[in-house]
C-alpha cells in the first residue's frame, strides 16, 4: 500500500482515496478542504475535519486538514461521549453537570430547560432543533428527537467548546484508522511556522506516516515506491467546448462512460442545449458508470478528470473545460463622480477674449457699491490678477494645458495676447485656404445620385422591430439626402454606442442596393464583422439581396466565391475587416463604402479607402470621432449627423473610479451574476492573461470564466464569443479587443484594470459594452495608487461624461487633452498652444464660413449690470467645487427650459433657495433671453435701467408698441443707442429681472 504517485489531478486523488475499501484518511491543506468533499459522488461519504464534537457520528471516511490532523486529541475520546439509553439510571446532578460541561447552559439557546421531571436540550438558537428526556426519579423513560420517539442518543460537546483534561496527549490522526492518503505533501511545510514547538509537530507527524500504510500524491521525505496510475489524467480544454463534445461521441461510441461533475448547474443546461444536445446525456446526483451514457452530476467542486482504459471509465470536473484558459449586495464604492464635463476645476487655465491666458484660482465674494456677488479669480504672469463677475463666465474658454505641460500666462497690460491671436488668425487663414480647397474639390467631383426606388424604402422599414427616434429619423434622412445630390457623400454618424447608428447604416446600405449598387462595410475586428453579417442577413434574408463577409471567420472555399462574386457583382454587401483593403478586391460596381469605428483605422488604411473610388459614397460610424474628424466638422468642412437621443429604456452607466481592490472586484462581480447577468473584465496584457483567470477564478470561485484575446485563432475567438452570448461563461476576461461593437445580452458589468493606460475614446467604447439594455449598468475603471496627471485627466473626463449620449463631448474633451494633431499637413499645435484649441477653432471656423461666402455671426451674450445680491454662495452649498460645477452648468445653458430643470436640482438636493440664490437664476434666465432679442447691455443708473440692442439704428428695432404702454412702468425708446430707457421710480430691487423680462418678451 506504500506508493506514490506523481501528476494526478485533484477529481483522481479523490477517487482513489473514495473507492479505497474500508477506512481511510486524507490529509490536504485548509485552503484545499473543499476539493475533497464530494467523496459522497462516489458512493463513499467522507467526515470534514471531524472532532471530539462529532466523534461518535464520524464515518470511516476521513479528510482532514494538516493542522487538524495534528491537533492535540484525548487519549480516550469515547469516554468523553455521553450515551443515552431508555431504561437506564442517570444520576440528576451528575447529568447537569455533564450538559454544562458540554457547553449547554440553563434556560439559554442553545442550552436546556427542566419543567418537573422533563429536561429538553436545543443544540441550536432554533428550538426546533431539540431533544426531551423524559425521567421517572433517575430512570430515563422517554426520549424524543425533534418529536420523534428513539431508543437512545448520543450527546456530544457543542461546536467550539473547549475540554480541558490532562488526558489530551495523543493526536487526532492516531485515533483513525486506515491507511493515509496525503494530498499535496509539499505544502505540509508550508502550514508550521518557525517555532521550535511546530517543527517539533511536523517531524512528529512525519515519523507517524513511517508507522502507518500511505499513498502519497507528491513529493515528500518518505520512502515510498513510485508507481504509475491506472487512471490517466486528462489534459485541460481551455475552453474549447466543441473539442470536448466531439472526444466525448467518440468515447461514447467506444462503449465508455462519461460522468462530468459540476460546479454549476447552469454550465450543465447550456453543453445540453448548445453542445452535446446530439449524445446520449442523463443527470445523476451521483456517479454512475452506464455505458454509452454522458451523466451530468450537480454539484461537484473538484478538478481535472481521468481516464480508466481497462474499465472504459472516464470522470472530468467542469474545471477541466474552462480553466487555464488564455497561456452579494452592492457595496457603492468610492469614487470621484462629476456632473458635467464643464466644470471649472482650481488651476485650470482660462482664456478671457480682451485679457488672454490665466490661471483660475477659484471663486471670491465682494460687495460693490452694496451688491455682493461672487467673482473668478484669475492669475496672470507676475503679480497680475483679474476679479471677473461670475456671470461673465460664459466668456472664458479653458485651455487644455496642464501642470506637466502648461501655457505660458498672459501678462496684462500689454498688447502680447492681441498680438498672439493676430498670429493665430494669420495661420487660421492660410490653413482654411488649403482645407476649404480640398472641401470644394470634393463637392465639384462628379458622382451618381442614388434617389429612392418606389417601394424599396418600405420593405426595410417594415423589417425594423423598433420605432426610430427622433435623431435616428433625422441622420437617415440626411444620409439619403446626401446619396441623392450628384456628388460623393462624406458624412460622418456621431452617436453612442447602442444608440442606433448602424441601423442609418443598414438604410443607407439599402438605398445603394436598390440602385444596383454594391455595398462594403469595413469593420476593425473579426467579431464585430460577424456581428454585423448576423444583423444584415437577418434584416435582408427576406429580399433579394445577398449579403457575405470576409474575415479571419471566413473559409478559403469562402473566400474565393465572395471575391468571385464582388467581381461579378452577385454580391449586393460585403461585411470586412481590413481584408476589404487587399489588392486583390475588385466590386463590379461599389457605390457606398460604410466605416464603423473610423477611429480605429490608421492613416495608412485611410489613404488605401480614398483610393477605392473616388466618387464613391462615404458614410463612417463613430461613437467617439478622432479629435482631426471631429475639428472637421465643428469647423464646416465635414459634413456630420448626431444621434445624442437614447433608445426608449436605456439607463446613464454608473462609473465609478477605484483604485485596485480585489474585494471591490468581487462585490462587482457577485452583484452582476446575482441579478441574473453577466461581467467583462479587462486585462490587456496577453502575455500574463492565464495567470490573471487564475486569480479571478480563486477570487469569484461561483463564476465561470472565459478568455477572450487578439492572438487566439478566428476559430478560437468565435467560440468563446458565441459560448459568452449563449450563456457558458459569467464573465470574459479580455484584452480590449472586446471594444467596437460588440453586443452581449445581460452583460452590465464592465470592469477595467490599469485604466489608466487606456486611451479616452478607448475607454468609452468600453464602457459602451455594457448598459446596452434597460439594466442599470455599472462601469468600473481601476487604477494603481499614483497617476500621471494626464492619465487622471482622462479618468476623471470618463466618470464625468455619465450622461447618455455624451460621446461627442468626450471627443472634444480628447482633443483638450491630446490637442488636434495634424490637419493635411501644415503642423498648427504652436498657434494652438498660444491660444487655446477652442480659440483657434472659433478663428478657423470664421475664416473658413468667410471663404465659403456664409454670414458669420459673432454675436456675444448680453452683459448685464443690475445692483441685485445674485450669487449661489457658501451658505446654501458649502462645497467649493459643487458650487463651481453649479455655476459653469448654468452659464453653459442656453435653454430657459434647462435652467429650469437645474434650480429643480437646487431645490431637491439643498434645500428651499434663498433670495440671493434665486436672484442669480432669475439673472440667468435674463441674459439667456436678452441675447436671443439681440441685447448688448442691460445697464443701471441713478434714476433708469437702460436697454441696449446691437441694431444699427432705432427704426431696425422689432417691438410691440401697444404692448409696452399697457406695462405699469414708464418706458422711453432711446434712439442712440437703440433700446429702451425704464424709470426705477416704484420698482423694488427683487423685481428688476422680472421687469427687464417683461420687456424683453415684447420685443421682435
Amino acid at each position: 500500500m506504500n506508493k506514490r504517485f506523481i501528476g494526478l489531478s485533484d477529481v483522481t486523488r479523490l477517487s482513489l482515496f473514495s473507492e479505497h475499501k474500508g477506512p481511510a484518511v486524507l490529509i490536504t491543506t485548509e485552503e484545499r478542504l473543499d476539493l475533497f468533499k464530494a467523496s459522497d459522488l462516489f458512493n463513499s461519504p467522507a467526515s470534514i475535519n471531524p472532532f471530539i464534537q462529532d466523534w461518535s457520528i464520524r464515518k470511516d471516511k476521513v479528510v482532514l486538514s494538516f493542522e487538524q490532523a495534528i491537533k492535540a486529541f484525548p487519549n480516550d475520546p469515547d469516554a468523553l461521549q455521553l450515551r443515552l439509553e431508555l431504561n437506564q439510571s442517570y444520576p440528576r446532578e451528575q447529568l447537569l453537570e455533564n450538559f454544562l460541561d458540554y457547553g449547554f447552559e440553563r434556560d439559554d439557546l442553545p442550552g436546556f430547560s427542566i419543567r418537573g421531571d422533563t429536561i429538553t436540550l436545543y443544540f441550536e438558537e432554533d428550538e426546533s432543533h431539540h431533544l426531551r428526556l423524559e425521567f421517572f426519579g433517575d430512570e430515563l423513560d422517554n426520549i424524543k428527537y425533534k418529536d420523534n420517539d428513539v431508543k437512545s442518543f448520543d450527546i456530544n460537546p457543542l461546536p467550539d467548546v473547549e475540554l480541558s483534561d490532562e488526558s489530551w496527549t495523543a493526536k487526532l490522526i492516531e485515533k483513525l484508522d486506515g491507511p493515509l492518503f496525503l494530498d499535496a505533501p509539499e505544502l505540509y511545510y508550508g502550514e508550521v511556522s518557525e517555532l521550535e514547538s511546530d517543527q517539533e509537530r511536523l517531524t512528529w507527524f512525519w515519523q507517524h506516516c513511517r508507522e502507518r500504510q500511505c499513498v502519497s500524491f507528491g513529493r515528500d521525505e518518505l520512502d515510498l515506491s513510485e508507481e504509475k496510475s491506472p487512471l490517466t489524467s486528462l489534459g485541460y480544454y481551455r475552453g474549447k467546448l466543441k473539442e470536448f463534445a466531439e472526444e466525448a461521441e467518440t468515447w461514447l461510441k467506444d462503449g465508455y462512460s462519461i460522468n462530468l461533475i459540476l460546479r454549476f448547474e447552469r454550465t450543465g443546461r447550456y453543453l445540453q442545449e448548445k453542445v452535446i444536445d446530439h449524445l446520449n446525456v442523463a443527470w445523476g446526483r451521483y456517479i454512475n458508470h452506464e455505458a454509452g451514457t454522458l451523466r451530468l452530476i450537480f454539484e461537484g467542486n473538484t478538478r481535472g478528470g481521468y481516464k480508466d482504459d481497462s474499465k472504459k471509465q472516464i470522470v472530468l470536473t467542469e474545471d477541466l473545460l474552462y480553466a487555464y484558459q488564455g497561456t452579494r449586495s452592492l457595496k457603492r464604492l468610492p469614487g470621484k463622480k462629476v456632473s458635467d464635463a464643464t466644470q471649472l476645476s482650481i488651476g485650470d487655465y482660462l482664456v478671457h477674449p480682451e485679457s488672454g491666458i490665466g490661471r483660475f484660482l477659484g471663486l471670491e465674494p465682494r460687495t460693490v457699491l452694496g451688491v455682493t456677488r461672487d467673482y473668478l479669480i484669475l492669475q496672470y504672469a507676475g503679480e497680475g490678477k483679474i476679479y471677473l463677475p461670475i456671470d461673465q463666465l460664459p466668456l472664458l474658454r479653458r485651455h487644455p494645458g496642464t501642470t506637466d505641460t502648461p501655457p505660458r500666462l498672459s501678462t496684462l497690460g500689454t498688447n502680447e495676447w492681441a498680438r498672439a491671436k493676430e498670429k493665430a488668425r494669420a495661420s487660421a487663414q492660410a490653413l482654411a485656404l488649403k482645407l476649404i480647397k480640398v472641401y470644394a474639390e470634393r463637392q465639384i467631383v462628379e458622382g451618381e445620385s442614388l434617389g429612392p426606388v418606389e417601394g424599396w424604402y418600405e420593405q426595410i422599414d417594415a423589417s425594423f422591430e423598433f420605432e426610430l427616434t427622433a435623431d435616428q429619423a433625422r441622420a437617415i434622412d440626411e444620409v439619403l439626402a446626401d446619396m441623392e445630390k450628384p456628388h460623393p457623400m462624406d458624412r460622418l454618424v456621431s452617436g453612442d454606442v447602442g444608440f442606433g447608428k448602424t441601423e442609418v447604416a443598414i438604410r443607407a446600405a439599402h438605398r445603394a442596393v436598390g440602385n444596383q449598387k454594391q455595398v462594403a462595410l469595413l469593420v476593425p475586428t473579426t467579431v464585430l464583422a460577424k456581428q454585423h453579417y448576423e444583423t444584415l442577413f437577418e434584416r435582408y434574408k427576406d429580399m433579394p439581396v445577398v449579403v457575405e463577409m470576409l474575415s479571419r471567420f471566413s473559409s478559403t472555399k469562402e473566400v474565393q466565391s465572395t471575391l468571385q462574386g464582388l467581381k461579378s457583382g452577385s454580391v449586393d454587401i460585403v461585411i470586412g475587416t481590413h481584408k476589404l483593403l487587399s489588392d486583390g478586391i475588385i466590386f463590379k460596381d461599389l457605390g457606398l463604402l460604410i466605416i464603423d469605428e473610423e477611429h480605429r483605422f490608421g492613416v495608412a488604411q485611410k489613404e488605401r479607402i480614398k483610393g477605392f473610388k473616388a466618387n464613391v459614397d462615404i458614410l463612417s460610424l463613430s461613437a467617439t470621432p478622432i479629435p482631426r474628424t471631429l475639428y472637421m466638422s465643428m469647423v464646416g468642412l465635414r459634413d456630420i449627423s448626431q444621434i445624442t437621443t437614447p433608445p426608449q429604456g436605456r439607463k446613464p452607466i454608473q462609473t465609478v473610479l477605484q483604485p485596485y481592490n480585489p474585494n471591490a472586484i468581487r462585490d462587482a462581480v457577485m452583484f452582476e451574476l446575482e441579478r441574473g447577468g453577466k461581467a467583462f473584465y479587462i486585462h490587456d496584457r496577453i502575455g500574463s492573461m492565464g495567470s490573471r483567470a487564475m486569480i479571478l477564478q480563486t477570487l469569484i470561485p461561483e463564476a465561470r470564466i472565459g478568455v477572450a484575446h487578439g492572438q487566439m485563432s478566428g476559430a478560437e475567438l468565435e467560440e468563446v464569443m458565441v459560448a459568452f452570448e449563449d450563456g457558458a461563461y459569467d464573465l470574459l476576461l479580455s484584452t480590449t479587443i472586446i471594444e467596437s461593437g460588440i453586443d452581449i445580452g445581460k452583460a452590465n458589468t464592465l470592469i477595467v484594470e490599469r485604466a489608466d493606460r487606456l486611451g479616452l475614446a478607448q475607454l468609452y467604447q468600453l464602457r459602451g459594452r455594457v448598459g446596452r439594455r434597460q439594466t442599470e449598468a455599472w462601469a468600473y475603471l481601476l487604477y494603481p495608487g499614483k497617476l500621471t496627471e494626464q492619465a487622471q485627466r482622462r479618468l476623471y473626463a470618463i466618470a464625468e461624461l455619465n450622461d447618455l449620449g455624451s460621446g461627442h463631448l468626450l471627443a472634444e474633451k480628447d482633443m483638450e487633452i491630446r490637442g488636434v494633431g495634424n490637419l493635411l499637413g501644415p503642423e498648427q499645435h504652436g498657434q494652438v498652444n498660444a491660444v487655446s484649441l477652442s480659440v483657434y477653432t472659433e478663428l478657423l471656423a470664421e475664416e473658413i464660413a468667410k471663404l465659403k461666402g456664409e454670414v458669420v455671426d459673432k454675436t456675444p451674450p448680453a452683459k448685464i449690470d443690475i445692483s441685485l445680491d445674485a450669487r449661489i454662495s457658501p451658505t446654501y452649498i458649502a462645497d467649493d467645487e459643487a458650487r463651481i460645477t453649479f455655476y459653469g452648468r448654468i452659464s453653459d445653458t442656453k435653454s430657459l427650459a434647462e435652467i429650469g430643470r437645474i434650480r429643480n436640482e437646487l431645490r431637491a438636493n439643498f434645500g428651499p433657495i434663498p433670495e440671493e440664490v434665486k436672484n442669480f437664476v432669475e439673472l440667468a434666465k435674463l441674459r439667456i433671453l436678452a441675447t436671443q432679442k439681440g441685447v448688448s447691455n442691460i445697464n443701471e443708473h441713478m434714476t433708469d435701467i437702460e436697454i441696449t440692442f446691437h441694431q444699427d439704428g432705432v427704426e431696425n428695432l422689432d417691438y410691440d408698441a401697444q404692448g409696452l404702454k399697457k406695462l405699469p412702468q414708464s418706458i422711453e425708446v432711446t434712439s442712440y443707442p437703440p433700446g429702451f430707457s425704464i424709470k426705477k421710480r416704484g420698482i423694488k430691487q427683487e423685481e428688476l429681472s422680472k421687469v427687464l423680462s417683461d420687456v424683453l418678451y415684447l420685443c421682435g
